[in-house]
């Protein structure tokens, strides 16, 4: 059956910031589809919630507290990882936000910068290294990198969060070169996504009219959206695609709104993560 190819039985991912928004659609939809899923985030609570909901969708899940930040963190992530199901077929980089990066140039110095960078980029690069020895041992190992439509579109503001998620996505596509066949890498990328921080825009309805306005498909992104693309590219179902970008924007191209999703962006920075 066609459909069988989007099964993922008996495999175990990784998804970062899986706690909320995103990285929850991607748990829980790699749960219905079979996986074992190792949940990572900061926040405890939110954790055990996506692993009950992944654990009443009859998949076997592990939540695991983890600082993207913190390479002793992710290294832990990896260790538990293997304790606990052996192995390691599926790494979905999701966790990232601005960090102290957001703001004008004048006023983001290095340290501002690099924090961004290594929130969104430096943490991706640093678990697929830690997990590529394990990754090459299965049979269908699969990388996606969730990037963000600031990869390629241009605001005030948002030079480091975009440097990062540009780097992301070039990044994506040297792994892919380097590491197959063994390994596929690929990435998705996002644009204004209706997750709990972009709620702000639900209660401003001439905000979120005018974000609307300038979105093809006239609507948000939903979190599903992204879980769904994201789970084709970690799937059988693309066996022949690596190093790509898939951008789930809902056909942005001209953007008479930037401002609008700048806003978005720094409401969603200021939470630190897209978890």
């Amino acid at each position: 059956m066609l459909l069988d190819a989007f099964r993922l039985d008996g495999r175990t991912v990784i998804v970062t910031g899986a706690g909320k928004g995103i990285g929850y659609a991607i748990a829980e939809s790699f749960a219905q589809m079979g996986a074992n899923v190792v949940c990572a985030a900061r926040t405890e609570a939110d954790l055990e919630a996506v692993a009950d909901r992944a654990r009443e969708l009859g998949a076997a899940a592990l939540p695991v507290v983890c600082d993207v930040m913190q390479e002793d963190q992710l290294q832990h992530l990896v260790d538990r990882t293997l304790e606990h199901f052996g192995g390691i077929d599926l790494l979905i980089n999701n966790a990232g936000g601005g960090g102290r990066g957001y703001g004008p140039v004048d006023k983001v110095g290095m340290s501002d910068f690099e924090d961004s960078l290594r929130m969104n980029l430096s943490s991706a690069y640093t678990l697929v290294h830690l997990a590529v020895p394990h990754l090459r041992k299965s049979s269908k190992a699969a990388v996606v990198n969730v990037s963000s439509a600031m990869s390629w579109m241009v605001d005030r503001n948002m030079a480091a969060y975009g440097a990062a998620k540009a780097g992301m996505e070039q990044m994506t596509r040297i792994l892919a070169h380097e590491l197959a066949p063994s390994i596929r890498v690929n990435a998705v990328a996002p644009g204004a996504v209706d997750t709990p921080a972009a709620a702000f825009l639900k209660s401003d309805p001439g905000l979120l009219a005018e974000t609307i306005s300038w979105i093809p498909m006239r609507r948000l992104g939903d979190p599903i959206d992204l879980a769904l693309s994201v789970l084709y590219l970690a799937s059988d179902a693309s066996n022949f695609i690596t190093g790509k970008i898939l951008e789930v924007d809902g056909g942005m191209q001209a953007l008479p709104g930037n401002a609008i999703y700048a806003e978005l962006a720094s409401r969603k920075n200021a939470g630190n993560g897209k978890e």
